[in-house]
């Protein structure tokens, strides 16, 4: 099990939070969200635990699902930032 922090930046927080496609896009291989948002913001994150190292790779890297589901969805890609649990 993979966890990451995610932040990122909306067009519009509001829409994002009722309609973003985190759940429909990934849901079927087992990722699990936890959604946040910073108050009076378009900043918002989430907490993705991801269940097998396989898919982090695919996630990121090996398809254009991530970026047109982001591009759907309104986030400002030059504003995500990426951070995986370390386990002291």
């Amino acid at each position: 099990m993979k966890t990451f922090m995610v932040t990122h930046q909306v067009k519009d927080a509001d829409w994002w939070l009722e309609h973003n496609s985190l759940e429909e896009v990934w849901g079927h291989i087992g990722v699990k969200f936890r959604v946040f948002r910073q108050r009076d913001t378009n900043l918002v994150g989430y907490i993705a635990e991801i269940p097998s190292e396989k898919w982090v790779d695919f996630m990121l890297k090996k398809t254009t699902l991530a970026s047109a589901s982001m591009k759907a969805d309104g986030v400002l890609t030059e504003t995500i930032e990426w951070l995986e649990l370390v386990d002291a």
